[in-house]
């Protein structure tokens, strides 16, 4: 099997295309921004971002890539300083990379195993071109499409707020994705349900965890006999702090853990402005950091939490785990998370449910201990190693069913 990964930005650090360029498979890797650090004009503009910085990877520098970087930033730039820019930016983000991948795609005939791997919202026009020269064809679904989008609007609304909804065309071109791709990959049986609640097949579908290597081996964590104001409960939340994420559940909860021995540092980009009231002087705000220092604030924490309310996969609790932290996570992601062995699943979403469980580990010190080994063991089950097989298998139906429609 020879495959063609058509991937916008860095998802994932790059994980499905490096694993499958390890064990021979990656024909190309199309992609918008490609940095590699020994330019000279690469090193300027990664020394600029740390977002840039990140558009590279070690793993893939005997690849062949195709990037369309400069035009791209540039184009990024300007659309970020459009009026409107939040969906009219990233559309027009989706449309300028899926035409790039698209002409590229065109070039490129393929082998009798020929398979192309496509990111949904940036891939209409890449899934005909590869149909078009003979590729079995997957959507690779990122979330969980228009039924995620409307829970996030009636969440908001619910809090008085208001969600920016994607245009029309947005999910236009989603359907014809859907029905062009020979078949569509989902990262959790939470974004299955919800395609299959919008209509698409369930015999499109195939689910496939996301992999995840660690860079480097972790220990089980140590933790005291008794937290206390001394030794208090550090709970980390690492990730965009938005409501979709379960931001105002983790806000409702730390007020009613007030007074306990309990801190929250939350490190990434604050969409809900959180850091600037002072109802929240008991959480620690610290913005977002470049990737290489996450690392860091695993080490620092007791446990994880994401009382996300819709997550394709939820790619942190599985570095959590890796780094040995327990993770307390709401049934609304990946499989990732043991019940009771390397963490907790919430019931619901709610703050009090998020609340019960953090009271759970605060009286539990020693079981969290035990949690972290399992962690550990855990997150092994999501090395590319264990992974790939469930890819290629997803592969060689898109394969089945090309073939079954060419002879239709």
């Amino acid at each position: 099997m020879d495959w063609i990964v058509c991937q916008i930005g860095a998802r994932e650090h790059y994980a499905l295309p490096a694993a499958l360029h390890e064990r021979g498979l990656l024909r190309a890797l199309v992609t918008d921004i490609w940095l590699p650090p020994d330019r000279p004009w690469s090193r300027a503009l990664r020394a600029v971002s740390p977002r840039l910085a990140a558009r590279y990877s070690a793993r893939l520098e005997s690849a062949c890539v195709f990037a369309d970087t400069l035009p791209s930033i540039a184009s990024r730039s300007a659309a970020r300083l459009a009026p409107g820019a939040n969906w009219s930016g990233l559309h027009a983000d989706n449309l300028r990379f899926d035409r790039f991948a698209a002409a590229r795609l065109q070039r490129m005939r393929a082998p009798a195993g020929g398979v192309a791997l496509c990111y949904s919202y940036a891939a209409a026009q890449s899934l005909r071109a590869a149909r078009s020269r003979g590729f079995a064809t997957i959507l690779n679904q990122i979330d969980g499409g228009p039924q995620e989008a409307a829970l996030i609007s009636a969440l908001a609304q619910s809090y008085g707020a208001r969600a920016d909804a994607p245009p029309e065309a947005y999910w236009r071109r989603w359907r014809e994705e859907c029905e062009t791709a020979d078949m569509i990959l989902v990262n959790s049986v939470w974004a299955r349900d919800c395609l299959i609640a919008e209509g698409v097949p369930r015999g499109k579908l195939a689910i496939a965890p996301l992999m995840y290597r660690p860079e480097r081996p972790s220990a089980a964590l140590h933790y005291p006999e008794r937290f206390d104001a001394d030794h208090p409960l550090t709970v980390l939340f690492l990730g965009a702090f938005s409501l979709r994420k379960g931001a105002r559940t983790l806000l409702e909860a730390a007020a009613m853990l007030r007074g306990e021995p309990i801190r929250f540092l939350v490190v990434g980009r604050d969409e809900l402005g959180a850091a600037a009231q002072k109802d929240y002087a008991d959480i620690r705000f610290l913005g977002e950091v470049p990737r290489d220092e996450t690392s860091d604030f695993y080490r620092k924490a007791h446990v994880f939490v994401l009382p996300t309310h819709s997550d394709g996969f939820a790619l942190t609790q599985l570095e959590a785990q890796a780094h040995g932290l327990p993770a307390i996570v709401s049934r609304r992601c990946g499989d990732v998370v043991l019940d009771g062995a390397s963490g907790l699943l919430l019931p619901d979403q709610s703050a009090a449910s998020l609340r019960d469980a953090l009271l759970w580990a605060l009286r539990h010190p020693q079981r969290l201990a035990a949690m972290s080994a399992r962690a550990i063991s855990r997150a092994a089950d999501f090395r590319p190693e264990a992974v790939i097989g469930q890819l290629r298998e997803i592969g060689r139906e898109a394969l089945r069913r090309r073939d079954a429609a060419a002879g239709a």
